[in-house]
């Protein structure tokens, strides 16, 4: 089934005489509706699919301002052959999708290198370098694991940072409010798997109540603690940022694709968030009897994990005649005639003010709910909107994403400025920023936030030091230079050079009688400064408050500035291989008084070298 496609990517490459295109960005856009229309047939497309992440880059290729038509070989034969493919994976449903699927990130990601290659433009080629990063991240990830996984990995960090510190009450309050929240969610997903059939319902009974119960003992600990009144360090502070973090990636908005008993089984297997742990932490007598029989249930859903039965409608085969890949083309602005291309409708770096963010957001996620939404069945954003107008909305919504994501463009160059492989960090940065703008939710915060959750999300990106290939990346910001030698001679040597020597001293000297001629006033509280004393107890030791002594010292500083800053430039200049010089003899005598030589040395020798 991929022979043709394949055999028109050979050509691609080694045709000596290839059909071209005067638009290269307008044929890749159609060959990306193309892609996107096997994957729809492949099953439900996330927010987080490397081709949905795919199609967003190339939607912010294509309106880019600077880009102009390229002269390059056409992909109108790809396209043809991928539209083929999409047509045989809706005549039959026996087809291989993990196979299949992993082929189409293969293809995918050859064709956008070969695209990228060829686009002059570097902002369009940023775009595309963000595509290209998302599959390869797909392609070579080292393992999949599900979003709750990863947010249950992060709850048990938090737990583990909280017991150093579990003594804090504002700690402990944290963390029942963290587990609440996980509560509050995970009776959702019993009740409604219950009510479908999947858990048996016994099982769902006592599991319902026992969570209640706990939340109930939670809620009492949360009343006998006013956080209002409970003071908190700077480890506090920074573990309950962690807790907090951990419970926003928990209890945030779930994958479309992401089935309900996927969620409720990594749940069940963690103990419903190492509810016992929770309980020894919290204090709360009322939640231990809780926390013990929900950790019993657990423990028997451990020995008989078929009781939990997959019957979620997400994760059935998708039939045969509802899938229409032809219908697909329109998703891309260049796609159709249908849907008029949209330009920027703003310049990269505009800061964006709270109505314009949230209506991006709202046509983001009406563009999200179109993609992954059944006509037959409508989610309640689209209740009323006519099915031929979904493509329009998700050209729409991936035009919002770009409009945020180029907002914040300025921020990615910042944070890659004079940084090595700084080509490859842009890209997964670009990855990142699509995900933030997919994930923002303006109800939780302001809508102004979004340059603050985007700043911290790239910054986490950089920081991170590996990317989603797994690939380590160096955390060095300059090349290390190189070390040469000339003659035996080390120019990388640490040995400090003679004439830096006699500057050094000259300086000292300098300084020195600069702070004998401050009025003791000024004087005592710099040299106490200097020591390493904090404010509090200089202002003690002097006698008054410490705004007095931050002042005074602040004067010193500018009277030494002053001083030092007059010498430098009207002194003349004396050449350091003068050896008989009044000042240098004048500065070497006040250094060997300032410095006093160590016991245990010859005065009449100097230091061995």
């Amino acid at each position: 089934m991929w022979q043709a496609v394949r055999r028109e990517l050979a050509r691609l490459e080694w045709d000596v005489e290839p059909t071209l295109t005067l638009d290269l960005m307008a044929d890749w856009t159609q060959t990306v509706s193309s892609l996107v229309a096997i994957r729809r047939a492949l099953g439900p497309i996330s927010t987080a699919d490397p081709l949905a992440l795919l199609a967003t880059a190339t939607t912010g290729a294509a309106r880019t301002a600077e880009v102009k038509p390229i002269l390059a070989p056409s992909l109108a034969a790809v396209s043809a052959a991928l539209a083929d493919i999409g047509q045989d994976m809706a005549a039959r449903p026996d087809f291989d999708r993990q196979r299949d699927a992993a082929t189409l990130n293969h293809v995918a990601y050859e064709l956008v290198h070969w695209v990228r290659l060829r686009t002059p433009d570097e902002k369009a080629k940023a775009w595309l370098l963000a595509g290209e990063t998302a599959l390869d991240g797909a392609i070579h990830a080292p393992t999949s694991r599900s979003a709750v996984g990863v947010g249950l990995a992060a709850w048990q960090n938090a737990l583990a940072a909280v017991q150093p510190v579990q003594n804090a009450p504002i700690v402990r309050r944290s963390v029942a409010l963290g587990h609440l929240a996980i509560l509050r969610d995970t009776h959702a997903l019993v009740d409604e798997a219950a009510r479908s059939g999947a858990l048996p319902g016994p099982y769902a009974d006592a599991l319902l109540g026992n969570i209640r119960e706990l939340a109930r003992a939670h809620q009492t600990t949360l009343s006998q603690m006013d956080g209002r009144r409970l003071g908190s360090t700077r480890v506090d502070q920074a573990v309950m940022l962690q807790v907090g973090t951990a419970v926003r990636q928990l209890t945030g908005r779930p994958e479309s694709t992401e089935p309900l008993h996927v969620r409720l089984d990594v749940l069940l297997r963690s103990g419903l968030g190492q509810a016992v742990l929770v309980a020894n932490l919290t204090g709360e007598p009322s939640a231990h009897p809780a926390a013990a029989r929900i950790s019993r249930l657990a423990l028997e859903y451990l020995t008989n994990h078929r009781m939990l039965r997959d019957i979620d409608l997400s994760d059935a085969p998708t039939p045969p005649a509802q899938v229409e890949p032809k219908a697909a083309a329109p998703l891309e602005p260049r796609a159709s005639a249908g849907i008029a291309p949209m330009e920027p409708t703003i310049p990269p770096g505009t800061v964006l003010d709270g109505p314009s963010i949230l209506a991006l957001c709202h046509a983001r996620d009406l563009g999200a709910a179109a993609a992954t939404g059944d006509p037959l069945n409508p989610p309640e954003l689209l209740q009323g909107v006519d099915s031929s107008r979904w493509p329009q909305l998700v050209a729409e919504g991936r035009q919002a994403v770009t409009d945020m994501v180029g907002s914040v463009i300025p921020m990615v160059y910042a944070q890659t400025r004079r940084t090595p492989n700084a080509a490859d960090t842009r890209g997964q940065m670009f990855v990142e920023l699509m995900g933030a703008a997919y994930r923002f939710d303006p109800q939780r915060t302001s809508p102004e936030g979004w340059a603050s959750y985007a700043w911290m999300t790239i910054k986490h990106a950089r920081l991170r030091g590996v990317d989603d290939a797994g690939v380590v990346r160096k955390r060095t910001t300059v090349p290390r230079p190189p070390t040469v030698t000339l003659d035996g001679r080390d120019p990388a040597s640490r040995a400090p050079d003679p004439a830096e020597v006699v500057e050094d001293r000259h300086a000292i000297a300098a300084i020195t009688r600069a702070v004998e001629q401050l009025p003791p006033s000024l004087r005592e509280p710099l040299m106490e400064s200097l020591q390493g004393h904090p404010m509090r107890v200089i202002a003690e030791d002097l006698g008054y408050s410490e705004s007095t002594a931050h002042r005074r010292i602040k004067e010193a500083r500018d009277r030494l500035r002053d001083e030092l800053a007059a010498q430098n430039h009207d002194s003349q200049w004396v050449s350091f291989e003068s050896g008989t010089d009044p000042v240098l003899r004048r500065a070497q005598r006040l250094f060997e008084q300032t410095f006093p030589t160590s016991l245990g040395v010859d005065p009449g020798r100097g230091p061995a070298r």
